[in-house]
């Protein structure tokens, strides 16, 4: 089949045809994501705790496992967690959290709002990325830290097996096509995006999870590419047969892989710009 790229026009939106909020699979989908992301998205958070009575923010919380565990942790403060659709939050309780439907691309807080604002996953979905992270920045207080995290499929490019070089490709393209993300240069590039943004303390972290057909990580592999498979096939960029066959293959007992990385960045806005100069990297790791 002949690939049909879709003008800029015909774009639709995260959560409609394309990882639908109403799909069966939905909720499966994230919580296998939170399984294999959580870990090591918590290891960075918790390097740097929670200052007493702190506001926190987490966009596009899906689940809302680590708006969960933020709040958990919370020391008298307070987390939102927000996402264009709260179904998924619906049962979570805890008396430091709470739950907002909120749309990042145009939909705004107040400036100096939050000690710690957290992004996983959704940026490198929204096509005015750059434009939505100089806003986030700005609802940082003084001292603040912002922390977002994406994925990119250049594991995947490098893969000595064909059928994950061709799903991974198709993946990064369909997503491309069909909602404007970028699965493989965005997070790529990070902590690019952050510098000269007035932050310090800019660093960068990757992690990679290895895929088998019975760990967390193959699980939320084999759910995304399945709610993908009807909107590949119609943009002609992998018919449905090739990637029915192509599932089967992620299911076979033998399989190990790595698909793509999970990469995250994170600054600090300077309570006194001037005792911070020059310090931009962090090196702790």
């Amino acid at each position: 089949m002949q690939e049909r790229p879709l003008p800029e026009s015909e774009y639709s939106d995260y959560g409609e045809e394309v990882f639908a909020f109403e799909c069966p699979s939905r909720l499966h989908r994230l919580k296998a994501l939170a399984a294999v992301c959580d870990p090591a998205t918590r290891a960075d958070l918790s390097r740097w705790g929670l200052r007493p009575r702190a506001r926190c923010l987490e966009i596009g919380a899906g689940a809302g496992t680590v708006a969960l565990w933020l709040a958990e942790r919370s020391s008298g403060g307070e987390v939102t967690a927000t996402d264009t659709d709260i179904r998924f939050m619906a049962g979570l309780q805890h008396p430091a959290l709470r739950v907002l439907r909120h749309d990042v691309r145009t939909e705004d807080f107040p400036a100096g709002t939050f000690d710690l604002i957290v992004a996983r996953s959704v940026l490198c979905h929204v096509g005015e990325r750059d434009a939505v992270l100089a806003r986030m920045v700005s609802w940082l207080r003084p001292g603040g830290r912002i922390y977002v995290e994406d994925p990119s499929f250049f594991p995947a490019a490098s893969s000595a097996d064909p059928v994950v070089r061709r799903l991974g490709g198709a993946v990064v393209a369909t997503l491309a096509r069909a909602i404007g993300s970028d699965v493989e240069a965005w997070a790529r590039s990070f902590p690019a995006p952050l510098l000269g943004r007035g932050l310090v303390r800019v660093g960068v972290r990757v992690h990679c999870s290895t895929l088998t057909s019975g760990n967390a990580a193959g699980a939320a592999w084999r759910h995304s590419v399945a709610d993908l498979v009807p909107v590949m096939d119609r943009l002609g960029i992998l018919p449905e047969a090739d990637a029915v066959a192509a599932l089967a293959h992620l299911e076979r007992p033998e399989f190990v892989d790595v698909a793509h990385a999970m990469i995250g960045m994170w600054g600090v806005l300077p309570a006194d710009p001037g005792t911070e100069r020059g310090h931009l990297v962090d090196q702790t790791g």
